[in-house]
């Protein structure tokens, strides 16, 4: 009985273990279904949270900033303003959110941005800015802002050249063919075999040859001659190629006119000197070979009247940008902020996607998608400590030897002849020392001032430029009555560190020395404005091109400027700005697969006898080799 007992309490015991065990697998997995089933909410809740921000991202519009508000800052957004979805031929959608910053508190335009003077309240720019006739983007970008070339440009001018020795030449407004009736007395005449050489070469050879030459300029038939040294060099440096660029950007240009184009000392003096510190701005020992090469062939050697020019009829801050602006920001997808400096930019990643977080005034902060720079040279360099994705690129340092050059712009407002009937008059000297042109390109040294002896300049009659000038126009007017001249010195490092009475007082005898005409007191001066532009325009020395990134830096971040891309589309100054500026948006709207029409107008094509000249320098030289003059392989014997 004992061991019946026995056993049935064994088994009773065993009965409940079973169960115990029986219940505690039924609440394991009970636990196991509630907790995989929270789990699963939880993974539920985080991918659609994902699918949901992964829906918002791709609908909602691509953000871009770009930091600069020049030509090519501007002309980057225009082009982006007109990006379309595909198969969006209404344009209905709004791809892009761009924002343009701007640093300056002045306005839009960059370097071309305004002021006004001091005292007559008069308008004042950071010097004026020519637009030669193969600027043709950047008429084109004049036209889509929606303004009238003839309305906001004057007519073509004619260019007067002033060496230290005094004044050289008058450059006439050629077009298309010569005008004969700015030939110089020589070629009229007994030099009609100039002419007739003349109609065999490429332009600027053939202007150099039958310019007005002043009769008292030292130079000789044989100095003007010596420029023919530079055929082979001319034929031989091809702008769009690599190579050719890399052999040119070694040497500098003093060393390519001087020994090996064998160029004469007064020619190279006369006449080269003063366009080298006026165009690329910089002597000849501190300015690439290449570099000047390509500046000669943009304003003079690409097309016959190349070198011809016209100049705002106004502050292009007012006339051009302001509008260009204004139109901009009403296409509804461009935000422009002024007095927003860039003090960083940070590299991010959202969700697997590259974003940038740039710093506004060292205040605010902004995400963005893209990036597009549309600064110049040095501002870009210093933007790198403050970029951290830019400091650690390949080529960082050589972005860190990217050089800027000083201008000084300064407006003289001069006392006026005013008649007894009110009749507002010019300064006589001043105006006949003026009457063939408006616009006096000099080269340095000039009236053996001691500040100019590395700094060319340029002088403008406001008068016949400008509307606002106009002597019709001030006999109207109740303000104070003056007559404006503006003097623009490049290279001007000495200039910039003096006080504003200084550089005027230098400026008037600037005026004098280049004109020929007797000093003016400074007691003439009613007011005067002067804007320093320290290291801000590009310097193209010796191995910048190497220096020159192209439009795409990196994914997602691209750049735009007068120093970008120099091997690529042979443009200069405003005309690279823009041509740059609308193939970094082009180059941006093909990665995200935007329809863009950013297309830019090709330079024009070489000329014949160019074309000729290329042809056999290549057979007779070998592509590793500079083509010297003979004279001054000669002249390199004989030492």
């Amino acid at each position: 009985h004992h061991s019946n007992n026995l056993s049935n309490h064994k088994m009773k015991v065993c009965h409940y273990c079973t169960l115990v065990f029986i219940l505690s697998c039924v609440s394991i997995v009970q636990s196991f279904q509630v907790s995989y089933s929270r789990c699963n909410k939880r993974v539920l809740v985080l991918r659609n949270t994902d699918e949901k921000t992964i829906a918002e991202e791709s609908s909602r519009s691509q953000r871009v900033c770009i930091i600069g508000s020049g030509w090519a800052g501007f002309s980057a957004a225009d082009a982006l303003s007109r990006c379309k979805v595909a198969g969006d031929d209404e344009g209905h959608m709004k791809p892009l959110e761009i924002r343009l910053l701007d640093a300056s508190p002045r306005g839009p335009g960059g370097l071309a941005a305004g002021w006004t003077s001091r005292r007559l309240n008069r308008t004042i720019e950071a010097g004026l800015h020519g637009f030669w006739r193969e600027y043709k983007n950047t008429y084109a970008a004049i036209e889509r802002a929606g303004l009238e070339i003839d309305d906001v440009l004057t007519e073509y001018t004619p260019s007067v050249l002033v060496s230290e020795s005094g004044r050289v030449a008058l450059a006439p407004v050629l077009g298309e063919e010569v005008n004969k009736e700015h030939l110089s007395s020589d070629s009229r005449g007994s030099g009609s075999l100039l002419r007739t050489l003349a109609n065999l070469l490429p332009p600027p050879l053939d202007i150099a040859l039958l310019s007005q030459f002043d009769g008292e300029s030292p130079l000789t038939v044989a100095d003007r001659m010596s420029a023919l040294g530079l055929l082979g060099v001319w034929s031989d440096f091809d702008q769009k190629d690599d190579n050719s660029w890399s052999k040119y950007d070694r040497i500098s240009a003093d060393t390519l006119f001087r020994s090996i184009g064998g160029v004469s000392n007064r020619a190279y003096r006369e006449l080269v000197a003063p366009l080298l510190h006026v165009l690329p701005m910089t002597p000849g020992y501190d300015c690439s070979a290449a570099a000047a090469l390509s500046c000669f062939h943009t304003f003079a050697l690409q097309s016959r009247g190349a070198f011809d020019v016209r100049w705002c009829k106004g502050s292009i801050s007012e006339l051009i940008f302001n509008p260009w602006a204004t139109n901009l920001q009403g296409t509804g997808s461009i935000r422009i902020d002024g007095s927003s400096k860039v003090t960083s930019i940070e590299e991010i990643y959202s969700n697997g996607k590259k974003e940038f977080k740039v710093e506004i005034n060292k205040e605010k902060t902004l995400e963005f998608d893209y990036i597009i720079f549309a600064v110049g040279a040095n501002s870009f360099k210093r933007l790198l400590p403050t970029c951290s994705f830019l400091s650690k690129h390949p080529n960082a340092d050589n972005w860190r030897n990217l050089r800027g050059i000083t201008c000084v712009a300064v407006r003289l407002f001069l006392r006026p002849q005013i008649s007894d009937n009110g009749a507002v008059s010019g300064i006589a000297a001043i105006d006949k020392a003026m009457e063939d042109s408006p616009v006096f390109v000099c080269g340095p040294n000039v009236g053996g001032i001691p500040e100019l002896v590395e700094t060319g300049f340029c002088i403008y009659d406001l008068q016949r430029l400008q509307d606002e000038y106009s002597l019709a126009a001030q006999c109207n007017e109740e303000s104070i009555p003056c007559v404006a001249y503006e003097i623009d010195f490049f290279r001007a490092n000495s200039l910039a560190d003096m006080g504003n009475d200084d550089v005027a007082t230098v400026a008037l005898k600037a005026l004098c020395a280049a004109l020929a005409i007797p000093d003016i007191e400074k007691e003439s001066i009613l007011d005067v404005s002067v804007v320093r532009a320290k290291d801000a325009v590009s310097h193209f020395c010796v191995q910048s091109a190497s220096y020159s990134p192209p439009v795409k830096l990196l994914d997602n971040v691209f750049i735009c400027g007068d120093w970008i891309d120099r091997t690529g589309h042979g443009s200069w100054s405003t005309e690279k700005a823009v041509v740059t500026g609308r193939q970094a948006a082009a180059s941006l709207a093909k990665d995200i697969g935007l329809d863009c029409d950013a297309e830019v107008i090709p330079v024009a094509p070489e000329t014949p006898q160019l074309s000729v000249l290329r042809r056999i320098a290549k057979t007779l030289v070998p592509s590793d080799n500079i083509p010297p003059a003979p004279w001054a392989v000669w002249n390199q014997l004989v030492r």
